[in-house]
């Protein structure tokens, strides 16, 4: 829908208040008499400590406030995993309790942590597995050579 009017205040006009005395300011200003900027008393001492503060964060950093840096970096982290009480092993890693001759006699099968455990079962699973396919295929020879024994006697 088009309006062949431009304004959209159908021309009211709004009359301009000329309050000399408050060009740069607002209607609703607390402080009418003031015209003048004035500083507090302690703006001096506030623009000090910041230009040290930013002194401070521009300097270069030698190597070896880097390295004391870090260094105590490190020494926060470990203060706090020691005095933290959390547990730093994982179910997998806590150790099982192994009998010494075993261990002693043959290391290879006695698990340190269950993580170990479950390998060595895995192993011993296959090796089960693999010693009933042996047998069945020993099976299957004897038999096979039982047959052609059997059939060469009859010849």
């Amino acid at each position: 829908m088009k309006t062949d009017i431009t304004d959209p205040w159908c021309g009211t006009d709004v009359p301009e208040s000329s309050n000399d005395k408050c060009k740069n300011c607002f209607e609703d200003s607390f402080v009418e008499n003031q015209t003048q900027h004035v500083k507090l008393a302690d703006s001096e001492e506030y623009l000090e400590k910041l230009y040290s503060r930013l002194k401070s964060l521009q300097k270069a950093s030698s190597k070896k406030d880097l390295v004391t840096s870090l260094f105590e970096a490190k020494e926060d982290s470990i203060a706090r995993l020691i005095t933290s009480g959390c547990k730093l092993e994982t179910e997998e890693e806590t150790e099982l309790t192994s009998n010494p001759l075993i261990r002693h006699i043959a290391p290879h099968l006695q698990a340190l942590t269950a993580n170990e455990l479950v390998h060595l079962l895995k192993a011993d699973v296959l090796q089960i597995v693999n010693e009933s396919v042996q047998e069945e295929e020993i099976n299957v020879q004897t038999l096979t050579d039982k047959e052609t024994i059997n059939y060469q006697s009859k010849e």
